[in-house]
C-alpha cells in the first residue's frame, strides 16, 4: 500500500505553476490514492481545474473568490486583529501584509508598480478577515495533513504558514539552494527548516562525513575559477535572433487583439484591484510594453560612476521588486532607496556603498528611482553589465536584506551583513544577520577585521555544498514554472516523493 494512500493533501494551484507543476503532481499523488483539495489564486486556474476531468479534487477553494469580495465572503462573520494574530502567533499583521502587492501597491497607475497603495486600509483588514475564514474553513472541512505550495511568497502562503505550525500541519515548498541548479525543498517562510538543515547541522558538527564531500570542494574550485550566475537568471543573458525581437515586438499588438476578442480573457478581472499583473487589458498592455522600452533605452545612456574610480567600498546590490526575497524575508528593508541611503551613512572610515541594478529589473525601475540612488551620499551607481564577479572581487564586504549575492560573495571570503530573515543564507559562514541600522558601522568594522580565510571556514562553505548536493534536487524547477521550458518530469516527482514519504 501507498505511505500516501488516505492522506490529505492540500496543493496550491495558482497561476503558472499550477499548470506545469502543481497538476503533475496532483496526478502523481492521485495514482498514489491520496486525498486532495486544491486552494487556487487566479481565475482562470480555479475555472481550469473545475472543468478538468483527470483529477478528483474532494474539495477545491478560490482565493480569488475571499480577494475579489472579501465582505462578501466574511458575511457577518467578523474577528479583530488581535483574534487572528493570537490565532497565529504572530505580534502584528502587518509585516505579511506587504506581501499583497496588488494591494499595497498600484500596478494600474505605473509600471512597473507604483509605490502607492493601491486600496484602502479598510479593504486590506477586511481581506486578511476574509482570508483568515477561509484557511480555517479549509481546516474544518478537509483537515490537511500536508500543504504542497511553490513557494512563500503572497499572504495566503504566510498566514496558512502561522496557521499550519500552531495546528500540527506540515508545508512543503520549493526554495534556492544558492548552489548552481539544486533546488532544496523547506517547510516555513523564513526558509530556515527541513531536510537541508538537518543535513547541514550534522556535518558542521564534524561526526559525519558527507559522500559528496569531494563534489563540494570541486564546486568550490569552480566557482572561484569561473563565476556561476543562478540558473533561474540564465534567461536574462540570452541573445535573441531577430525574429525572436520582432515577435516581442508585435507580442503586445497580438495580445491586445486576443483580448478584444475573447471574453474569457477578462476572467481574472477583480474590481476592487483594478488592472494587475493577471489581468492587463491592451491599454495597460501597451504603456508596459512602451514604458519597458523607455526605461531600457535610460538605462543604456545613464552614466555610471566607474568602478575603477573605487578603492574601498561595500557592495549592496539591489533587488528585484516585488519579490519574495525582500518583501517577505526583509519587509523593513523593503524601501531600497532608504535602506542605501542608511547603510550608506554608516559605513565607516574611507568606505563607500557601490549599487548595481538586478538584470532583471532592466526596464522596470522608472528614471527618477534610478537618479535618486545615483544621487544619495557617499553612494555610486555603477553599470549594471559590469560582471557580479568582478564588483565582489574588490568589494570589502557585502549589505543585502537577504539575496543570493551574500552567498556568492562566500565563495570569495567576502563578510556579508543580512538584513532579512532569509533562512538559506544565513546558513553560510560568511553571512552575519543585524538589523539595528544605528550600529550598523561598528558592526561592520567589526567584520572587516575577520580573517575568513581560515580551515574552519572552508570546511563550513565546504558542509554547506555537500549538504545541497546531499538532499537538494537538480532540476529546472524556475525555468518550467515561469518560462515553460523542459525538463524530465519524473526527476520532479522523485524528488517531491522523498521528501513527501518522511512528512507522512
Amino acid at each position: 500500500m501507498s505511505k500516501f494512500s488516505g492522506k490529505k493533501i492540500l496543493i496550491f494551484q495558482q497561476r503558472g505553476w499550477s499548470k506545469r507543476i502543481g497538476n503533475f503532481l496532483a496526478r502523481k499523488l492521485q495514482d498514489e490514492n491520496a486525498v486532495l483539495a486544491a486552494l487556487t489564486q487566479k481565475r482562470s486556474a480555479h475555472d481550469f481545474l473545475l472543468k478538468q476531468k483527470d483529477i478528483r479534487y474532494e474539495k477545491i477553494y478560490s482565493i480569488d473568490e475571499v480577494r475579489g469580495n472579501p465582505r462578501g465572503y466574511l458575511d457577518g462573520t467578523e474577528f479583530t486583529l488581535e483574534e487572528i494574530c493570537e490565532a497565529l502567533g504572530v505580534d502584528s499583521i502587518w509585516p505579511m501584509v506587504m506581501s499583497l502587492r496588488h494591494h499595497i501597491r498600484t500596478y494600474g497607475e505605473k509600471y512597473y508598480y507604483s509605490f502607492k497603495q493601491n486600496v484602502s486600509d479598510e479593504e486590506i483588514i477586511a481581506y486578511v478577515k476574509a482570508l483568515y475564514k477561509l484557511i480555517a474553513t479549509i481546516h474544518n472541512e478537509f483537515k490537511p495533513d500536508i500543504v504542497v505550495l511553490p513557494n512563500f511568497v503572497s499572504l495566503p502562503h504566510l498566514m496558512f504558514d502561522r496557521y499550519a505550525v500552531k495546528h500540527g500541519i506540515k508545508m512543503l515548498a520549493v526554495s534556492d539552494s544558492k548552489v548552481h541548479g539544486i533546488g532544496i525543498f523547506v517547510h516555513n517562510q523564513q526558509e530556515d527548516t527541513g531536510t537541508f538543515f538537518e543535513r547541514l547541522a550534522e556535518l558542521n558538527t564534524g561526526k559525519v562525513v558527507s559522500k559528496n564531500q569531494e563534489r563540494a570542494r570541486q564546486y568550490i574550485a569552480e566557482f572561484r575559477e569561473k563565476f556561476k550566475r543562478p540558473v533561474y537568471s540564465d534567461h536574462l543573458y540570452k541573445k535573441h535572433s531577430w525574429l525572436a525581437r520582432i515577435k516581442q515586438e508585435l507580442s503586445p499588438y497580438y495580445y491586445s487583439l486576443r483580448w478584444l476578442l475573447d471574453p474569457k480573457r477578462k476572467i481574472d478581472y477583480l474590481p476592487n484591484l483594478g488592472p494587475t499583473i493577471d489581468y492587463r487589458p491592451p491599454w495597460i498592455k501597451l504603456r508596459d510594453h512602451y514604458a519597458r522600452k523607455r526605461y531600457t533605452k535610460f538605462m543604456k545612456n545613464f552614466v555610471f560612476y566607474p568602478l575603477e574610480k573605487l578603492d574601498k567600498y561595500i557592495y549592496f546590490p539591489l533587488q528585484s521588486q516585488p519579490e519574495t526575497t525582500i518583501d517577505v524575508r526583509a519587509p523593513f528593508f523593503a524601501n531600497q532607496i532608504e535602506t542605501a541611503r542608511l547603510v550608506a551613512m554608516s559605513l565607516p572610515d574611507d568606505y563607500t556603498l557601490v549599487v548595481k541594478e538586478h538584470p532583471w529589473m532592466i526596464g522596470k525601475r522608472p528614471p527618477s528611482y534610478i537618479e535618486k540612488i545615483a544621487r544619495t551620499p557617499n553612494v555610486k551607481l555603477i553599470d549594471w553589465r559590469i560582471p557580479s564577479e568582478k564588483v565582489l572581487r574588490g568589494a570589502a564586504a557585502v549589505v543585502g536584506p537577504s539575496c543570493t549575492t551574500l552567498a556568492e560573495a562566500a565563495f570569495y571570503h567576502k563578510p556579508a551583513v543580512q538584513l532579512g530573515n532569509l533562512g538559506t543564507t544565513l546558513m553560510l559562514p560568511n553571512t552575519f544577520k543585524h538589523s539595528d541600522m544605528t550600529v550598523l558601522a561598528p558592526r561592520i568594522k567589526e567584520l572587516l577585521r575577520l580573517n575568513l580565510k581560515t580551515q574552519e571556514y572552508e570546511q563550513r562553505l565546504e558542509n554547506y555544498v555537500a549538504a545541497a548536493f546531499d538532499e537538494g534536487f537538480d532540476f529546472n524547477y524556475w525555468g518550467v514554472w515561469e518560462r515553460s521550458e523542459k525538463d524530465n518530469m519524473e526527476k520532479l516527482w522523485a524528488a517531491y516523493q522523498k521528501q513527501l514519504e518522511r512528512l507522512v
